[in-house]
């Protein structure tokens, strides 16, 4: 008898192990589960949020140290020599008719169809000054211009080129050696500079 109450008794420690093993699973598991998760992603986070504590710290000192290197540049032959931005534009303009008129072309070789100021679509840390280009070049030419201008002192900037080919050769009918009519490129440009002026921007505030 005596053991036969020591069996029942092991019996009911594993049938109360087994009863709570299965109720772990159904009811607890998954929580506690997600609990870790939790946790561990509340970790990751508040570590992302001290580095962001950190940067942001070094903020000011970045922002005036910005500022010192923009008040700097005042000697610096980088930048177009004017100060305002009606001076730059026409200062611009003259530098670029100054690049054509050193290649001493001919009218029917390359010309300058249009030049015309226009809005800085894009921000940068300072003044930008920009000049919409359009000419029609024989290809050559164009290619000394455009070397030219990247020699240049202001530095000059060349952005959105579009070359569109018009018939680039015919030949006239005067003769079996007559030489190929060369057509000229259509050319257009955004040219641009900058003054020395720097830009504030709403996060260096």
């Amino acid at each position: 008898m005596k053991l036969d109450a020591n069996m029942n008794r092991w019996a009911g420690l594993l049938v109360l192990l087994l009863v709570m093993v299965i109720v772990y699973f159904m009811f607890f598991h998954n929580f506690i589960v997600e609990h870790a998760g939790l946790n561990e992603s509340i970790d990751e986070l508040n570590s992302s949020r001290q580095k962001y504590i950190n940067q942001a710290a070094k903020a000011p000192a970045l922002k005036t140290k910005l500022k010192e290197v923009k008040q700097q540049v005042g000697s610096n032959d980088e930048f177009l020599k004017a100060e305002t931005k009606n001076l730059g534009n026409a200062e611009l303009t003259s530098l670029f008719k100054n690049v054509f008129n050193e290649q001493g072309v001919e009218r029917d070789v390359c010309q300058i169809i249009s030049q015309q100021p226009t809005q800085d679509r894009d921000l940068d840390q300072f003044e930008k000054i920009v000049l919409r280009v359009r000419m029609r070049c024989q290809y050559e030419v164009f290619a000394k211009i455009l070397a030219s201008l990247e020699e240049n002192t202001p530095s000059l900037f060349i952005n959105d080129l579009r070359l569109e080919a018009r018939n680039v050769s015919r030949y006239r009918r005067k003769g079996a050696d007559a030489a190929p009519t060369v057509e000229n490129l259509e050319v257009r440009f955004e040219l641009y500079a900058y003054l020395k002026n720097p830009i504030e921007k709403d996060d260096e505030k």
